[in-house]
């Protein structure tokens, strides 16, 4: 990563943090970098630059801030793999399946199977707190922050700073233009928006291996 951007992902972070503080949030230690890497290892992801800096200056405390330090095995990886889990509920339970994935096989369990491998060439998302996210590895600092549900997406932060300013300082400040975006993640946080400019995931304009 290049200083300039490891610098400004360090800023967002700490504009973050500065704002947390002012919330009264309780804070620990921030996380070591082998603490940071024992966890990307346990769970198969790397954090992006912002979200690891934001970790390494103090790890938030509370029942919905995910413990990456001494946080059990089971919860944990239970939050990392909700976002992927709750889409394939809806596949299997509401017959949702995006166009770009091809024909929908009609036995559950090879949607299923054609599910899950789909969506592990989608970012991965990490936790960040209750049910919002960070999407795994993205070097930008303006990562967006979104909140899953399932396949109900939406964007509450165009960045950190952002995120944390609408939530915990009661304060969202102005932004410029529109979001990040977020291969996959995105695309269901625009399917019902009427401003959309390209088509949706459920449209069969979108074919097979378009992302």
């Amino acid at each position: 990563m290049d200083p300039a951007r490891a610098r400004r992902a360090w800023d967002v972070a700490v504009d973050a943090h500065n704002l947390l503080s002012y919330a009264g949030e309780p804070l620990a230690a921030g996380l070591t970098t082998e603490e940071v890497e024992h966890a990307e290892e346990r769970f198969g992801f790397r954090f992006a630059p912002v979200h690891r800096a934001f970790l390494s200056i103090g790890m938030p405390r509370g029942p919905q801030w995910p413990n990456w330090r001494t946080g059990s095995d089971r919860s944990l990886r239970r939050r990392v793999q909700a976002p992927v889990d709750g889409v394939v509920a809806d596949v299997l339970e509401h017959d949702f399946w995006p166009a770009p994935w091809g024909p929908r096989p009609t036995a559950d369990d090879e949607r299923e199977a054609v599910a899950r491998a789909e969506l592990r060439a989608v970012p991965a998302l990490v936790p960040f707190f209750a049910w919002c996210y960070l999407p795994a590895g993205d070097r930008r600092s303006e990562a967006p922050v979104l909140t899953v549900d399932r396949t109900t997406v939406s964007v509450v932060g165009h960045d950190l700073g952002h995120y944390v300013g609408r939530v915990f300082s009661v304060h969202d400040p102005v932004v410029a233009g529109p979001p990040p975006r977020v291969a996959f993640w995105s695309d269901l946080a625009e399917l019902f928006d009427p401003a959309r400019r390209r088509p949706g995931l459920m449209d069969p304009a979108r074919r097979p291996g378009t992302r």
